[in-house]
């Protein structure tokens, strides 16, 4: 099944949990651009945008990518496109991207995207600022870049199992070889710190139990290296179950919600099944994390980070195919 973020294909529950996303992600910057779906719409700045499309990418992934891992076979990592396409974009059916049997598709976005996604760990949308050096033209000119894996690679392509919750490091690759064969990008890299969350066990013993087990049925949404999440909305009241879940993937899962990186810090090994309530905006929610984490005996404490910031040395528009 292809993991994509244009919304047909995707079931209601796909698209609430999306939308939560954006009104957390843009709380004070809805304007100028909508994002129109089902009976929902919000507005975002035209600079949010790229992080619009990153949380929308995220969770609108088919449910046959639930076993997730971050590394593909040892063959996998020779993988490189065979056909690359990148043209002015002309597509009418609305900004948007996914990950085909056989390739990458990214339609009616700048290629600060496909660039964020080859270079910054996800989600890509928290990494906007640390890319320096960018001509305006990278982030503000729509291309449609089509790459395709030759047919003798489509199996090793298929067993990256990719989505946008957590970028394989093959497709990094990949991506940045097209880059700098087709825009000549030069690039290098500068370790840093940046403002970020710690998740840590909270002033009690953590709630959490062991549990590996996953969900009946076909409603759960994938994450990372196999862990899955139910959601439920039921008297105003938003729940996500969780299961199969390690503490860095709930990390990561938080970091979706907040415009700086959270990092696991619990100590906790395990895997676990566990309900996170989302808290109502009337409630002391500390937001950027608007979820009750002491009832699982967790917490997150504001702190510098590692990171990395990309300086871009040059760029040219892509060559003609």
């Amino acid at each position: 099944m292809e993991a994509s973020w244009w919304q047909e294909g995707s079931s209601e529950e796909n698209y609430i949990v999306m939308c939560d996303r954006l009104w957390y992600v843009f709380p004070a910057k809805r304007s100028v651009i909508s994002f129109v779906g089902g009976s929902s719409m919000r507005r975002v700045s035209p600079f949010a945008f790229v992080r619009c499309v990153c949380v929308v990418v995220c969770f609108s992934i088919g449910v046959s990518a639930v076993s997730q891992t971050n590394n593909g076979p040892e063959d996998a990592k020779l993988l490189k496109f065979d056909v690359v396409s990148i043209r002015p974009s002309g597509s009418a059916r609305g900004p948007g991207g996914k990950f085909s049997p056989d390739g990458y598709e990214m339609l009616g976005v700048p290629l600060e995207t496909s660039l964020l996604i080859a270079y910054f760990p996800a989600p890509f949308f928290n990494h906007l600022y640390d890319s320096k050096g960018t001509p305006s033209w990278v982030g503000s000119e729509n291309y449609d870049l089509r790459a395709k894996v030759a047919p003798a690679d489509v199996a090793a392509w298929s067993s990256l199992h990719q989505n946008f919750a957590q970028t394989s490091p093959v497709l990094q690759r990949m991506l940045r070889q097209v880059l700098e064969e087709r825009c000549k990008l030069r690039i290098h890299s500068v370790p840093t710190k940046t403002d970020g969350y710690a998740l840590r066990i909270g002033a009690k013993s953590s709630a959490l139990v062991e549990d590996s087990s996953l969900p009946e049925g076909g409603a759960a949404q994938p994450l990372s290296d196999g862990a899955v999440f139910v959601f439920a909305a039921q008297n105003g009241e938003r729940t996500y179950t969780f299961y199969n879940t390690s503490m860095s993937v709930l990390a990561t899962y938080l970091t979706f919600t907040s415009q700086h990186p959270v990092e696991d810090r619990t100590g906790l090994q395990g895997r676990y099944k566990f309900v996170l309530r989302r808290l109502p905006a009337d409630e002391d929610s500390a937001p950027p994390v608007p979820y009750d984490l002491r009832a699982l005996g967790l917490k997150v404490d504001k702190e510098e980070v590692p990171s990395m910031n990309w300086i871009v040395d040059s760029i040219e528009r892509p060559s003609p195919n």
